[in-house]
């Protein structure tokens, strides 16, 4: 029995020691809140806009209206060092108001990233658009593979995950975006933290 009891002991004790505490962000004005592990970096807005201009279209016009946006996300977070990778694992987070239903989450959302389709180079699916339930909350959910290029036109290949949360007033829209090469791993660990993501009321 003492061999059992020192054995747990120290397995929680290097649990403890190996955990990667989160830190909790909540925007209470909008009743959202999110934890973020402390291996993830919050990205400023100005970080957000240089990054986005370094991705290129296929097409040179939406191409500029890309780099002309000034439009920066509710929340960003990435993981990585920005210093040696060129491309890093990231989650941005939107809110925007609406009057859009939502009666068929997976039809909507399929509508709704039709558009994204046309723009992006490759697109393909890879879970098609599907309702999950994340934290009692009823979300729309979708992953695909695409093409981005760099200045230089070399291609890359990425997979994006995205959720969209529709609530009264407002809808949620959570994307991320990493390496194809082993985005399952990526994949999970996404997933641990989107599914922090919680609602109040205000």
């Amino acid at each position: 029995m003492k061999k059992i009891y020192w054995i747990i002991l120290y397995l929680v004790s290097v649990s403890i020691l190996f955990a990667n505490p989160a830190k909790l962000i909540e925007f209470k004005s909008i009743g959202f809140s999110i934890e973020k592990p402390n291996t993830w970096e919050e990205v400023t807005s100005e970080e957000f806009l240089d990054s986005k201009n370094r991705v290129y279209l296929d097409s040179k016009t939406l191409t500029k209206l890309l780099h002309e946006s000034r439009e920066v996300p509710l929340f960003s977070i990435r993981k990585g060092d920005p210093e040696i990778e060129k491309y890093l694992t990231t989650i941005n987070i939107k809110a925007q108001k609406s009057d859009l239903e939502f009666n068929n989450i997976p039809a909507d959302l399929r509508t709704y990233l039709f558009r994204l389709s046309l723009v992006l180079k490759n697109f393909d699916y890879i879970v098609e658009p599907k309702t999950v339930r994340i934290n009692g909350y009823l979300a729309g959910y979708a992953l695909f593979s695409h093409s981005i290029l760099d200045e230089e036109n070399n291609e890359t290949k990425v997979v994006s995950a995205f959720w969209i949360f529709p609530m009264k007033d407002h809808i949620y829209l959570v994307g991320s975006g990493f390496l194809y090469e082993d985005f399952e791993s990526f994949l999970d660990e996404i997933k641990q933290i989107v599914g922090t993501i919680k609602f109040s009321k205000r």
